[in-house]
């Protein structure tokens, strides 16, 4: 049974900066990757909106968003708390279903679980919850090692480096200056992110609590560490069905129209 459609006017969005809402009927939250914006998402904000609700969000540091006001006290429950008081606001106590890509799919993964009787699906493409790394693993030392050089590089040479393992040597330089600007601008958030991500307390048993129907989408050419957690969640989730499509960490921008298709199918259930 659908939960009633809720009533939303168009212009919320402008009391909550960088949050974007289109469409009617049963809410989606969609929530963005690491060094990226809302817009990310736009192709399948657009196939969402004809039935559903899109309550759209640049994270913290991101696109029109607020800066975090705390740096020093920085977690995924800062983005966390944000996100579910604009939710709130906008529908109340109504169950809504989740989207989240890479950083935004750790996020997305923290709040179903902390409020697991709420959620109606979870579409996740490679959550990088690295917290589920066990120290001492050679995944989770790829991990602290790549935390560590983008933290140590400066601005520009950050950005360079964590856009171009996420998706292929020279990436970055390809980039329109004003775009590279724009990344580089931003790195110190990513910084915050990487805290964020390692800082997370829950264990891989714990995620067996979140009961929603769970897609989670591997891209076959990304890196280990990113299939290590997948691996891992795969094995961790209650309801969940793995699908592995030819793209990598980066698809939802490189494949747009599939990674719609695959999440809209799991959101229609």
């Amino acid at each position: 049974m659908q939960p009633a459609k809720p009533q939303l006017e168009k212009q919320n969005h402008h009391k909550f900066p960088g949050v974007y809402i289109s469409g009617n009927g049963p809410a989606v939250v969609m929530l963005h990757s690491s060094l990226s914006s809302a817009r990310q998402w736009r192709v399948l904000e657009q196939a969402l909106a004809v039935n559903y609700t899109c309550i759209n969000f640049d994270l913290l540091g991101y696109g029109a968003a607020p800066e975090v006001d705390n740096k020093a006290a920085y977690s995924l429950a800062t983005e966390t708390s944000r996100i579910l008081d604009v939710v709130e606001q906008l529908i109340g106590d109504q169950p809504f279903h989740l989207v989240g890509h890479s950083f935004g799919g750790a996020i997305a993964l923290k709040i179903a679980l902390e409020n697991h009787s709420r959620i109606l699906s979870l579409s996740l493409y490679e959550p990088v919850a690295f917290h589920l790394l066990k120290p001492g693993t050679e995944a989770r030392a790829m991990v602290d090692e790549f935390a560590q050089q983008v933290s140590q590089l400066d601005h520009y040479k950050g950005a360079e480096h964590f856009t171009d393992v996420w998706n292929s040597p020279g990436f970055f330089k390809s980039l329109p200056q004003k775009m590279q600007a724009l990344m580089a601008a931003n790195i110190d958030k990513v910084n915050l992110d990487f805290i964020g991500l390692i800082g997370e307390r829950y264990q891989a048993a714990d995620y067996g609590a979140i009961n929603a129907q769970t897609l989670l989408i591997c891209g076959r050419h990304s890196p280990i560490k990113a299939h290590r957690i997948v691996e891992i969640l795969d094995a961790s989730l209650t309801n969940v069905n793995k699908v592995v499509i030819d793209a990598g960490h980066m698809g939802p921008v490189t494949k747009p129209e599939l990674v719609a298709e695959l999440m809209l199918s799991n959101i229609n259930q």
